[in-house]
């Protein structure tokens, strides 16, 4: 089983080297392909890249933004690996630890041909993010996690109506049968919900793994409340 893992970067370089590192030690048997589109990066990310084995990578014209990026490399592998199982989206300002890919494929496996997205915490450990709620009749997006909200021995939630581009796995087939996303009325804010939200339309279950975790430094309840 393969899992193709996409992460659209622009600059950031440092933070680009540590999600390729958290990535590259994964305690999992799966095959890990990682392709990195680079959106036409000024900081030496594209010559690091250059140098980097064991990495895939596609330049941007610097006007593809995440949906275009996304898009980008979704065209790769449906056209190089139409016949693997997983694609996985992770973007570069995170950082996972060795269980991360394995926590994803348990819920992932156990609930195919389900989506699986990533619990969002900042550095202190804090959860800032399970997924979202979404009114399409007055254009609200809810998070869904509150500080009062527990979870005792539950590893999957399962009541989101759309998933993060943070850390999120797709059978690839659901990807292909939605024909990817639509990056010219979702450029990049958004982008992200609504492929899964095409998705869920399809048929496919959305959830989340409560064990599958992302770290960000992002101030996330400040862009929220936006």
């Amino acid at each position: 089983m393969t899992v193709n893992i996409i992460i659209p970067v622009f600059n950031r370089i440092k933070e680009t080297k540590k999600i390729i590192s958290n990535l590259r030690v994964q305690d999992t048997d799966e095959e890990i392909k990682i392709l990195i589109i680079d959106d036409g990066s000024t900081d030496g990310t594209f010559e690091w890249l250059r140098s980097q084995e064991d990495l895939f990578f596609l330049r941007g014209n610097g006007k593809l933004l995440w949906g275009g990026a996304i898009n980008l490399g979704i065209n790769y592998i449906i056209k190089n690996h139409p016949k693997d199982k997983w694609i996985l989206f992770i973007n570069n300002d995170v950082e996972v630890k060795k269980d991360y890919i394995n926590n994803l494929l348990k819920i992932a496996n156990k609930n195919y041909p389900a989506a699986v997205g990533s619990v969002v915490k900042n550095k202190k450990k804090e959860i800032v993010s399970i997924g979202p709620r979404i009114d399409p009749s007055k254009l609200e997006v809810e998070e869904i996690y509150k500080k009062d909200l527990e979870f005792k021995n539950e590893i999957v939630f399962e009541d989101v109506d759309a998933l993060s581009g943070r850390g999120v796995i797709y059978p690839l087939k659901s990807i292909i049968e939605v024909k990817g996303l639509n990056s010219k009325i979702f450029p990049h804010y958004y982008g992200d919900y609504s492929l899964s939200m095409k998705i869920n339309k399809k048929g496919y279950k959305l959830m989340t793994s409560l064990e599958a975790i992302v770290f960000t430094d992002e101030d996330f309840k400040y862009v929220i409340n936006q």
